[in-house]
């Protein structure tokens, strides 16, 4: 074969340990070509690896049988790399899949944690220049790789402002779901009960983990600035909907507004802010709706006005605990 030269090593160690694998079968290789692969072999323990994998795979491979060139009578005028492409195609998928499984599988991401105390709020710059504002006693997971960024919101609320980068996408694991984001700002409250994605500006894919049984054969929601979704740990993704997004952050001026909200959510939220622990003490409570503002430094004279307004009774022993019940109990 005179064809050798014109095989063209890559600067990669998987795809040169490939390329120097097939030149190798070749009974015609030059002794100047057999001195450049052992210089090739000697120059790193990367080199010595890679061809090592490319031999494993090779005999993994087995017997290949019934080539595309075994009938051709002129292979003299077929190139070496023509003739043994698909056992190359074969080695590097292969090896590929190894290093992507080392990599982004059994090579773990450093995790850095963040979180914050009871009425706390804390401004996160990430390397990127994404920046997290991270709401009371809550926590978030930050897990940077080259092709990805992964965020774990743990629990509470964080409003996110990521910045663009199309080769690594933004994604916030949360709950039974994830959102998905190149470049944009949006806020999530996530909560026993459910998590809400409500969007300020560009657009998230909303991802929730679905069963079997939940699946249907349709695109993730998408969602634009001005709307909000929820999504539940039982499957359940409500619709699209507008939303105020000045209510959605509200909590990081120090105001936590809800509108036609549960009390049991509503309390939930109070609770990262209140240094008292608010209990409610009667199931028959939780379903309360609840309208209006809560300020973050007069949670007592909202329970006293939440008394007023709605049937409940607040039991305040003066420790760590104010209860909640229905009135007439």
């Amino acid at each position: 074969m005179k064809n050798n030269d014109n095989i063209k090593v890559a600067n990669n160690p998987v795809n040169e340990a490939v390329e120097w694998f097939i030149k190798l079968q070749d009974d015609d290789l030059s002794e100047a070509n057999y001195l450049e692969w052992q210089d090739w072999l000697a120059k790193n323990e990367a080199n010595k690896k890679a061809f090592a994998r490319a031999e494993i795979c090779w005999k993994d491979l087995g017997d290949v049988t019934d080539l595309p060139w075994a009938k051709d009578t002129s292979k003299n005028n077929i190139s070496l790399l023509r003739r043994f492409a698909p056992i190359a195609a074969s080695i590097l998928i292969i090896l590929s899949i190894g290093v992507f499984i080392q990599q982004y599988v059994l090579t773990p991401m450093a995790t850095t944690t963040y979180q914050t105390a009871r009425a706390e709020h804390k401004n996160i710059l990430l390397d990127d220049g994404s920046n997290i504002t991270l709401g009371a006693r809550s926590i978030v997971n930050v897990n940077y790789s080259d092709a990805e960024r992964h965020i774990t919101l743990v629990r509470g609320e964080a409003f996110f402002d990521v910045a663009k980068n199309k080769e690594r996408p933004f994604i916030v694991k949360v709950g039974k779901g994830t959102v998905t984001a190149i470049g944009t700002k949006f806020n999530i409250h996530s909560s026993t009960q459910d998590v809400t994605v409500t969007v300020l500006e560009g657009i998230v894919e909303v991802n929730p983990d679905l069963t079997d049984n939940d699946f249907v054969d349709t695109a993730f929601p998408r969602v634009t600035a001005g709307k909000a979704i929820s999504y539940h740990d039982n499957g359940f993704v409500s619709d699209i909907i507008a939303t105020n997004l000045e209510a959605a952050t509200s909590w990081e001026k120090g105001l936590l507004v809800r509108v036609n909200t549960s009390l049991a959510n509503v309390i939930e939220d109070v609770n990262r802010y209140s240094s008292r622990e608010i209990i409610i003490g009667d199931p028959s409570l939780n379903d309360i709706r609840f309208t209006g503002t809560v300020l973050n430094d007069g949670i007592d004279n909202w329970l006293r006005g939440l008394s007023v307004a709605y049937p409940i009774k607040v039991l305040d022993s003066g420790h760590d605990a104010i209860l909640l019940l229905k009135k007439g109990k």
